[in-house]
């Protein structure tokens, strides 16, 4: 009886203890358990939102693949071709829940995906960019070329007054690329050709250009300063008229507009003046061209290389063209060169050069050139001619280096966008007094006198891959003898950037 009392005890005290225990312990287990389940339950709610996520992904994909395959087997139609999408700025990326739930953002991560790539062998980034230009004309008057006139001649001259015709001639292909630092500086390199190199003699010749080299550069660019080598527009002479009738040779080319893409070195050091204007400061050295035809195969000096002396330039410019209000830039320069012909002495080649563009509003922009020199045939001026002869039968009698003037002007309106009318007027004139004892070109023919050209050109870009322009330039031509002659071209343009 003891024994069993004293177990009981036992187990009541035991049981009065878990008692203790458990009304002791109790609201914290409840409290656990809760917040176990509260995590268990927003879990299962995550998985089941990840999952509808990622159905809804997978139906977006599945339905774009469709189109992607519908897409590929059938044919291509015009509003595939002519409809890309406009490249903007590009906006802020969407997060990921709402990426999830857009399908121009997904179809646009798959187009990028699917996009060629091109690599090159460096490794570095390359771009390949140009114009497919097809050009429709139609010609009044005698000029010196049906696709790409810059003269006009007295009737009886040339069989043909007029015609129409077509080319893709001045179909542009480029490339560039960016490089590594080099002594701090950016690199980057860049090249174009394009079809205007001349007209194979084959049964379909007219259509099929022969490729030429138009520009090929290296840039070491710093913050300040930069280096640019390779062939170019010469830099002390750095603007030209907008028109896609002249992509071959830029506009006013023989009226105003000095213009060669010339092998130059050019050092570049930019002062800040403010906060939107720079002062600019150019010097280079250039090859001396001058507007001698090179024979067909081994290339020999010009009279420019011939005296053994580069060519000099130098440019100073202000530029305001980050300014808010009416941007600008405002250039002068000077060019020096020397030309021998065997058998004379040395004729000197000079220029004295001003370029201005200037921002007329929201609406219109004026830009220009003007420039007075000698000899300046290697650029275009002079209507292409340096030098002049005392006597056709017996040229080599003397020499004479022709002194001209010449520039050109151009208004551009901008009313949308997509649509701008460029209006430009250029001329170029040796004065009289060169051909009072020296009245003959090298070839004994009668020099130009005075070269003019103006045109008025509509463009229209209905987004950023397509261009049509429509252009009207009229060409006045006086001869040293004083006899004239004019012409005119209509010249319709159609091209692809990409």
């Amino acid at each position: 009886m003891r024994n069993f009392l004293h177990i009981a005890g036992i187990v009541f005290l035991c049981t009065v203890f878990g008692l203790a225990q458990e009304a002791t312990t109790s609201p914290a287990s409840e409290q656990e358990l809760a917040r176990v389940s509260r995590e268990l339950q927003e879990t299962r709610a995550e998985l089941k939102e990840s999952r509808r996520q990622i159905e809804e992904l997978r139906q977006g994909l599945e339905a774009l693949r469709g189109q992607v395959q519908a897409s590929a087997a059938a044919p291509p139609t015009e509003s595939a071709v002519v409809q890309p999408v406009p490249v903007q700025p590009a906006p802020a990326e969407p997060t990921v829940s709402a990426a999830d739930q857009d399908p121009a953002f997904l179809s646009a991560k798959v187009a990028e995906l699917h996009q060629d790539k091109v690599e090159s062998k460096s490794k570095y980034p390359v771009r390949i960019y140009g114009l497919v230009l097809f050009n429709a004309y139609g010609n009044h008057g005698v000029l010196d070329a049906q696709d790409l006139p810059s003269l006009a001649y007295p009737g009886g001259s040339y069989a043909s007054a007029g015609g129409v015709g077509g080319t893709l001639a001045q179909t542009v292909l480029g490339v560039d690329v960016r490089g590594p630092k080099l002594f701090g500086a950016e690199t980057s390199g860049s090249a174009e050709v394009d079809f205007g190199g001349g007209i194979p003699p084959i049964e379909y010749g007219a259509a099929t250009g022969i490729i030429r080299l138009r520009t090929a550069t290296v840039h070491l660019d710093w913050a300040k300063n930069s280096v640019n080598i390779g062939q170019d527009v010469p830099f002390f002479s750095p603007l030209s008229p907008t028109s896609y009738a002249t992509v071959e040779s830029p506009a006013l080319s023989w009226s105003g507009n000095l213009w060669v893409w010339t092998p130059q070195i050019e050092v570049q050091h930019r002062f800040t003046l403010s906060d939107d204007s720079l002062l600019v400061v150019q010097g280079g050295v250039l090859d001396p061209f001058t507007e001698e035809i090179p024979q067909f195969q081994g290339r020999i000096a010009s009279a420019g290389e011939e005296s053994r002396v580069p060519a000099v330039s130098a440019r100073i410019a202000w530029d305001r063209s980050a300014a808010a209000r009416y941007p600008f830039v405002i250039g002068i320069a000077g060019y020096r060169a020397k030309q021998r012909y065997i058998p004379f002495p040395q004729v000197d080649s000079w220029t004295l050069n001003a370029d201005a563009k200037i921002e007329l509003g929201r609406y219109f922009a004026l830009s220009g050139e003007g420039y007075r020199g000698q000899a300046t045939g290697g650029l275009g001026g002079g209507i292409w001619t340096s030098v002049s002869y005392p006597d056709a039968a017996t040229p080599h009698s003397g020499i004479h280096g022709l002194e001209s003037a010449g520039g050109w002007v151009q208004l551009k309106a901008t009313p949308t966008e997509r649509f701008e009318i460029n209006g430009a007027i250029g001329q170029d004139e040796n004065f009289a007094s060169n051909f009072l004892k020296y009245p003959y070109a090298a070839d004994g023919s009668t020099p130009l006198k005075k070269n003019r050209t103006e045109f008025v050109n509509f463009i229209y870009k209905p987004n950023s891959l397509l261009l049509f322009a429509l252009e009207y330039r009229r060409i006045f031509t006086a001869q040293a003898t004083n006899v004239s002659a004019s012409g005119a071209q209509i010249n319709i343009a159609a091209g692809v950037r990409f």
